[in-house]
């Protein structure tokens, strides 16, 4: 019975081997029924708090370019925030399914951020970003709810940095040149500089020729290491267009510093068919658990839903013999319920003021937040006073909105108004009202808005609630209803 135990746990061979040696002579003389509880109760060591299989969409809505990390049993996630301000949304978790949001971890900018790397290293928080101003930046901050630092800029060109220690203890950055190979930087101890002139590196794996993508767009460099090796994954492709442009890719090396042995595996992640349920998967990040699971997270885009941007996926990843990392089920096959996940209600709460953002190149005061269902209803009530406006609308930018805005109804009074608008959303069919009297007054309905997504107005932004607020308008109460079945 002992021996049966042992070559069936063989994840603690060795562990179990060694306590029978030190209990053996305790063993000889205890009674079998308690010899045999001891044994399974080391047996079954190995067996505690194992994660299900995942292959799902943890932020439906406009959550693109992830980076991850662990702590403990703890994770931590952001993403791409743009010219929303504040900017860089800190998620956390204990399960990799449900999350909640503990801090933004950058202020007004002039600037828009992408593709950010969330990381810790020495006790400190770093989140590297890139700006639409060719220029680099990090924010550090002892405790993940901040306070965060000012932006530090890193004298650096790219986007989309990797951080990684290397074999020899020193910290580098990957960042991606486009079409080009990547670029590699050292950088300084405390991180917040760079310690070497950029050279190239990782040259990228060759798409077969008859692939429909946007280019090849090398990006998305993300870096661990597991056991001897040093694991680069990265993207191409093209993030947007095609519906099977993106895709995550793996390499290897035995240094931080390449030279780079491409996976016989790739595409770990790859959309072959605008028939699937998701297209554009890609820009990818590998992460374990304590209990030694792995798991890829991606971001793609719904079928259908360009507007609702690219969300966040993550699926279960499993180890070849020869040591690669591939898709734990068959890359392209069904998604449960497409997907989508029977409750999001952590994503929902929109009276955390953590939820919301500014559209920043507006002069005016336009909160916008993250829609996360095909089907859709908002709501909001107003304050308005003298010359104040307020409005509410499906934003995508300045060029491409639908909504309605208004001011004092010049019949009442003038002091303190309450005005009301809804807008829905079924499938990129929108409509709005305002209420008159107490009965809602249809103002547009049935408008189209599926072109109002960036392969058509660019800025890789998506159709986000937003509300307007001029002058001492005020914002009363603000609700969003999902509708119909959003599988």
């Amino acid at each position: 019975m002992i021996l049966l135990l042992i070559f069936g746990c063989k994840d603690d061979r060795s562990y179990i081997c060694n306590q029978l040696n030190v209990y053996e002579t305790q063993m000889r003389r205890l009674p079998i029924i308690a010899l045999t509880a001891l044994v399974l109760m080391i047996a079954g060591c190995g067996k505690k708090n194992e994660m299900p299989m995942l292959k799902t969409c943890i932020f439906p809505g406009d959550y693109p370019d992830p980076s991850i990390m662990r702590e403990g049993d703890d994770f931590y996630m952001t993403h791409s925030c743009f010219t929303y301000y504040p900017g860089l949304l800190i998620w956390h978790s204990t399960d990799l399914v449900t999350w909640e949001p503990v801090a933004r971890a950058v202020q007004g900018q002039d600037y828009s951020i992408f593709a950010p790397e969330l990381c810790k290293v020495g006790g400190k928080y770093y989140i590297y970003y890139p700006t639409s101003t060719g220029l680099n930046f990090v924010v550090t901050a002892d405790r993940i709810e901040g306070p965060w630092s000012e932006p530090v800029q890193i004298d650096v060109s790219g986007i989309d940095p990797g951080h990684v220690i290397g074999e020899d203890g020193k910290r580098y950055l990957y960042l991606s040149d486009g079409n080009a190979p990547l670029i590699l930087v050292q950088l300084t101890d405390d991180g917040l500089a760079v310690a070497s002139e950029p050279e190239t590196s990782f040259a990228g794996w060759p798409i077969p020729e008859d692939w429909v993508t946007e280019g090849f767009w090398l990006e998305s460099p993300k870096l661990f290491k597991r056991g001897d090796w040093f694991y680069l994954v990265t993207a191409e492709g093209g993030t947007a267009g095609p519906e099977t442009s993106h895709m995550v890719l793996v390499a290897r090396s035995r240094s931080a510093a390449g030279p780079w042995e491409n996976s016989p595996y790739n595409p770990m992640i790859h959309t072959y068919s605008a028939s699937e349920d998701w297209w554009s998967k890609g820009h990818g990040s590998l992460i374990d658990d304590a209990q030694g699971n792995w798991y890829v997270v991606y971001h793609a885009y719904r079928n259908g839903f360009h507007t609702l941007g690219r969300s966040t996926m993550i699926e279960s990843v499993e180890w070849t013999e020869d040591g690669w990392p591939v898709a734990a089920q068959k890359d392209g096959a069904l998604w449960e319920n497409h997907g989508l996940q029977a409750d999001y209600s952590y994503l929902r709460d929109y009276d955390n003021p953590l939820m919301w953002a500014k559209w920043e190149p507006g002069t005016e005061t336009l909160m916008t937040t993250t829609a996360i269902d095909a089907e859709y209803r908002i709501e909001a009530e107003f304050e308005v006073s003298g010359t104040d406006m307020a409005g509410l609308y499906l934003f995508y930018n300045d060029d491409a909105s639908f909504g309605l805005r208004l001011g004092m109804e010049p019949s009442l009074s003038s002091a303190g108004q309450i005005r009301k608008i809804r807008i829905e959303n079924h499938n990129n069919i929108a409509s709005v009202w305002k209420m008159n009297g107490n009965e809602w007054e249809a103002v547009e309905e049935n408008v189209d808005l599926s072109s109002y997504n960036h392969n058509v107005y660019k800025g890789f932004f998506a159709l986000r609630p937003a509300y307007l607020l001029t002058g001492s308008a005020r914002l009363v109460s603000f609700t969003y209803t999902p509708l119909g079945n959003n599988y």
